[in-house]
């Protein structure tokens, strides 16, 4: 009696062709959909963020003490805030508790607290109905 042919290991082989064919593809597609989009509310906050006249006196924007790839404009070329200390934005919607049911007034406060220092921006404060809010919060939470 003939033991019958099994074809397990050729569908197994068929399956991981098709996977490493389909793999770039997919993968450039998905990570086109996670870009953000021109005029988006990401971008427009982005823009915000590193506007070195948008927050109070001159030169001084949020990107100056929070990204180190922020470069000055020629006329200022370094940070001329008194206690001046680098801190890095990272995992903000975790620390913050934005989500699903997550509140952005502890953010909306840490963001206030920082632009109303006189030691930082001194660029008075932000409410959550002003329109830079939005844009400002949805590119605070990707960080």
């Amino acid at each position: 009696m003939r033991k019958p042919f099994d074809y397990s290991w050729i569908v197994f082989i068929v399956v991981i062709v098709a996977v490493i064919v389909a793999y770039k593809p997919v993968m450039n597609a998905i990570n086109q959909a996670r870009q953000p989009k021109e005029g988006s509310d990401y971008l427009v906050g982005e823009e915000l963020f590193y506007n070195p006249n948008g927050w109070g006196p001159e030169n001084r924007s949020c990107a100056m003490c929070h990204k180190e790839d922020y470069t000055f404009s020629p006329n200022f070329s370094k940070v001329e805030m008194e206690e001046f200390a680098y801190v890095e934005l990272k995992g903000i919607k975790k620390k913050f508790g934005v989500g699903v049911i997550g509140n952005p007034d502890a953010l909306l406060g840490q963001v206030n607290r920082c632009l109303s220092s006189p030691q930082r921006t001194d660029g008075g404060g932000i409410t959550s109905a002003d329109p830079k809010w939005q844009p400002l919060f949805a590119y605070l939470i990707q960080q």
